[in-house]
């Protein structure tokens, strides 16, 4: 279980690149299938984070391997087959 008291900040991915088809747009920003991090490791888009009554991000709401990439973006990391 995630603490509420954890910044939202942990959870993010920081200096990606994107790759991929443009498969949203969010706040009339296209979104591409895949996040690379600066390891090369890579995320697909699944969806947008949810915010708690406070406006705050629900990182408690993210599953095991799942990250948020600015803004408010949920990616899942790949297993390489990707």
């Amino acid at each position: 279980m995630v603490s509420r008291n954890l910044p939202f900040e942990y959870f993010f991915l920081s200096n990606v690149r994107f790759s991929g088809d443009i498969v949203a747009n969010v706040a009339g920003r296209p979104v591409r299938d895949v996040a690379i991090d600066l390891d090369g490791d890579r995320y697909r888009f699944i969806g947008l984070a949810g915010r708690g009554r406070c406006g705050r991000i629900d990182v408690a709401a993210l599953r095991q391997q799942e990250w948020i990439v600015a803004p408010d973006l949920v990616y899942e990391k790949m297993d390489g087959r990707g």
